[in-house]
């Protein structure tokens, strides 16, 4: 840690001068960012108050990877909650799950994100560009918008273009991951589609080290080196997705219709053993993953209103199987112990653009979405009904110096969880019954943002945000063996709607060269929800007495953990700092600090990002034989050691278990990266993309990896990728 404070100073202190580096005449600028985080208008990134960050289709082609969250772990402030290769979802200001909203062309992706290990519903590949936005964005988009958003656009409709195209080719050889990707699209001037698919198929993963726990079994002595290093059982998986859209633009608007598709199947590993004096063993839960989603939009021109209806239907299946990989889990299927789970969802939205008001431009909309959430069997969260509506209006002006963007929002949420049925077992296990099977909330959102620009090249940016969350299904009215935790969760039908306030203030330069940030940041959430580790045992499922309390040494014996609300703060310090010196050279910077309190009991929040500070060179030869566009980087990254929150951190019995641990270490990665343009005639090109990840071949575990229990991360591994434009 000592180290990387020095650095930091060092850096932090070389950071002012950067602006007034000598520039040679060859220097090739730095691009503006330009994104859509208002309804009524574009801006460049460094304009607006949020604080936004946006992934092109080229660092996207760099960082060649399906797990979302991985892909955005370079970005200050954002974290991946990973599970080896699969699975990644990004953790935003510490945050993640149901806090972070994922969305598809600026609509919700309900993909059950409660569990740890739960992954977006989407591949990364198909997607043109990715947009996040860090804060609370509640007025714009509702619920679960706590932490931030990420929002995945698709390929744009490519209206009066010829026909064209891309494909794709990935490997990477820790786990023999393969990819295949396609996209191709035409269209004239008043119609156009567009369509892409990608494939992805991996084995088993190496992690790296050579030191495993010695006896691991229950009563051993605390023992924090793994049970498995090498390669990984029960961690392959394979994925496919899909998309479709056409659309229709003439003088009176455009009209759009998109269908996109995404299935998984994939095996998470899980320990147990069979008494306490016997060794833990590898046990797998089998997944298939669906996810098909339809998005019908339109944007009609009046003289002087923009009329903007949608309408989005989606429906994701969920089934899992307790000790049985994917491969052979349909031979349960039906059965009380197999997961089965379906949701359905319908969205319906009504935006109207509204003229200018004086000196604002804005857009007020209502929504309204229908949720039917289905359990055919197993027993992990039951059958229940999520209807939501809401009102909101954003405002946004433009000033000589000042950019001022205000909103308002209210929400009305009821869940109902129908008593019987399949829902019977949380009956008998009294999660729920008469008097609260059904809850109603009703929340108030608000935000209020500036920019000032103190002169060409500084400006200031601030924002006041009031989010809100309503409890999910699952935080209500779970009961069963939860692997993405290695716990019995049981949820809490008295749960009350989080809300936030959030301040942040943030100081940008942005020159032709340099494009530098520095944001403070406080969000205090009122009524925040947690896994407690209520201190009792359940016996899992498939056992005689599934779901009743037993003794801490019973075979199959499983960590009771409860949701429960306390009043949190999380404050933060990002920097990030883009310089191009001259024609060669690149650097990024990107750096977090994080402190996440528990107010009400004193004590730190779990699942808190350990501070860590990202630093890459690049290196940018002239064109060679051929090669066009080269750039090496080199990135390291230092991470510092992390303490578990406590006995109600997820994983937390880790740290006092034979095998594994909580609590991590901190640790130095080094990645080495390649890009090139092999050749480019016309629209025709091949671009080139390697890395050689984890250079030095670390034996480490991230804090919020969810294998830190029982393996670590992986080891060294080369991957590729080609991608061919015609």
């Amino acid at each position: 840690m000592l180290r990387l404070n020095i650095l930091l100073t060092a850096l932090l202190g070389a950071i002012p001068s950067l602006s007034y580096a000598e520039v040679s005449e060859q220097t090739t600028f730095l691009d503006s960012v330009t994104v859509s985080a208002s309804p009524v208008h574009e801006h460049e990134a460094h304009e607006v108050p949020s604080q936004i960050d946006l992934i092109d289709a080229q660092q996207k082609a760099e960082q060649s990877t399906g797990s979302l969250g991985e892909m955005l772990s370079h970005l200050p402030g954002v974290n991946n909650q990973g599970t080896g290769a699969q699975a990644g979802k990004p953790v935003i200001r510490g945050l993640g799950g149901e806090r972070v909203k994922i969305l598809s062309n600026g609509v919700s992706s309900d993909y059950q994100a409660y569990g740890t290990r739960h992954q977006p519903a989407l591949d990364p590949y198909l997607a043109n560009r990715i947009e996040v936005i860090r804060g609370p964005q509640s007025v714009l988009y509702g619920s679960e918008a706590l932490g931030g958003v990420v929002n995945l656009l698709s390929e744009p409709l490519p209206f009066a273009r010829d026909a064209q195209g891309q494909a794709a080719f990935g490997y990477n050889s820790n786990n023999q991951e393969t990819h295949l990707g396609v996209k191709v699209g035409s269209g004239s001037k008043n119609l156009a589609i567009q369509a892409g698919a990608s494939w992805r198929d991996a084995d088993l993963f190496t992690a790296a080290g050579s030191a495993l726990a010695s006896s691991p079994t229950p009563k051993s002595p605390p023992d924090n080196r793994p049970l498995f290093v090498g390669e990984v059982p029960f961690t392959n998986y394979q994925s496919q997705a899909a998309n479709f859209g056409i659309g229709w633009r003439d003088t009176w608007g455009e009209i759009s219709l998109r269908h996109q598709v995404w299935q998984m199947r994939q095996n998470f590993l899980g320990i147990e053993a069979a008494n306490p004096n016997s060794a833990f063993v590898a046990t797998p839960t089998g997944q298939q993953l669906r996810n098909a989603e339809t998005q019908l939009a339109a944007e009609f021109y009046t003289q002087d209103w923009v009329i903007k209806p949608s309408w989005n239907f989606l429906r994701n299946e969920r089934e899992a199987a307790h000790d049985l990989p994917y491969e052979t889990m349909a031979t349960q299927k039906g059965e009380e112990g197999y997961l089965d789970l379906t949701v359905r969802r319908q969205q319906w939205k009504l935006a109207a653009e509204h003229p200018p008001i004086g000196d604002f431009s804005g857009e007020i909309g209502v929504e309204i979405s229908r949720k039917a959430q289905q359990l055919y069997s197993g027993h992990l969260t039951p059958s229940a009904d999520e209807n939501r509506q809401a009102l909101y209006l954003f405002e946004e002006a433009d000033y000589d110096r000042w950019l001022l963007q205000l909103g308002a929002r209210y929400d009305w949420s009821e869940v109902k969880a129908p008593l019987g049925g399949t829902n019977q077992h949380f009956v008998d296990l009294g999660i729920f019954d008469a008097s609260n099977h059904q809850r109603d909330f009703a929340v108030w959102s608000g935000s209020f943002g500036a920019t000032y620009r103190l002169n060409e090249r500084w400006s200031l940016a601030a924002n006041l945000a009031r989010g809100f969350r309503a409890p999910s299904i699952f935080e209500l009215y779970a009961g069963g063996e939860h692997g993405g935790v290695q716990a019995y969760q049981i949820g809490n039908p008295l749960l009350k709607a989080e809300t936030a306030w959030n301040t942040d203030l943030a100081l940008r330069w942005q020159s032709p060269q340099t494009q530098f940030s520095a944001v403070l940041y406080q969000n205090r959430i009122d009524n925040y929800i947690y896994l407690a580790n209520t201190g009792f045992y359940r016996a899992k499922e498939g056992a005689p007495n599934e779901g009743e309390r037993v003794d801490a040494t019973a075979p199959g014996a499983l960590v009771e953990m409860q949701a429960q609300q306390t009043k949190a703060t999380l404050r933060g310090l990002e920097l990030s700092a883009n310089h191009r010196w001259n024609a060669q050279w690149q650097t990024y910077l990107a750096f977090e600090w994080l402190q996440g309190l528990d107010e009400q009991n004193q004590r730190d929040l779990p699942l808190i990002p350990a501070n860590n500070l990202l630093l890459a060179n690049s290196y940018l030869p002239s064109d060679w034989q051929g090669l066009q566009q080269q750039k090496w980087t080199l990135e390291t990254k230092w991470v510092a050691a992390q303490q578990a929150a406590g006995v109600y951190e997820p994983f937390a019995q880790f740290d006092a278990l034979s095998v594994g641990r909580a609590s991590t270490a901190g640790h130095f990665l080094c990645n080495l990266r390649y890009s090139a343009t092999l050749f480019a005639e016309g629209s025709q090109q091949m671009q080139l993309n390697m890395a050689i990840e984890n250079l030095f071949d670390r034996a480490y575990v991230d804090f919020l990896d969810t294998y830190k229990g029982y393996t670590l991360a992986p080891a060294r591994h080369f991957s590729v990728a080609v991608q061919m434009r015609f």
